[in-house]
């Protein structure tokens, strides 16, 4: 297994410790209040963590690089507001986990095309099942 598939797997486990945490917190406190903490607490950890690596140079991102993750910051925002408002309003992590990872994967593959990404048989094929397993998740858990 290549290095950055298992950075991707690890990512994927953030993603869902993420969705299981937001969903049990979301009815305990305001969205925007948990959407808040959420990213401050992503930032802080951010800096304690990667900070002291930087110690020899701060790398010179482009001017695109800081508006992407800026871009990325917002988008981070919206779900966590979001999402904890649909957690809050009672819909079940077994049906909102789906949803929220087969749309990421509809959004992903339509911005990848965008960006002129290639689109083989078996992508398509691949993509088309995991949106339709979700989808068939989601549906059977109401």
């Amino acid at each position: 297994m290549s290095t950055s598939i298992l950075y991707v797997i690890i990512g994927a486990l953030g993603t869902g410790l993420w969705n299981v945490f937001i969903s049990s917190a979301s009815r305990q406190m305001h969205p925007l209040l948990g959407a808040l903490i959420t990213e401050l607490t992503a930032f802080t950890a951010g800096a304690l963590i990667f900070l002291p690596v930087l110690s020899g140079g701060f790398p010179k991102p482009s001017f695109r690089a800081v508006i992407m993750c800026m871009l990325a910051g917002l988008s981070v925002l919206l779900a966590d507001f979001f999402i904890l408002k649909a957690y809050r309003q009672g819909v079940q992590i077994s049906i909102g986990g789906p949803i929220i990872i087969g749309g990421s994967i509809v959004v992903v593959t339509l911005m990848g095309l965008f960006l002129g990404e290639r689109m083989t048989l078996l992508k398509a094929l691949s993509i088309l099942m995991i949106v339709s397993g979700a989808s068939i998740l989601g549906s059977l858990s109401r």
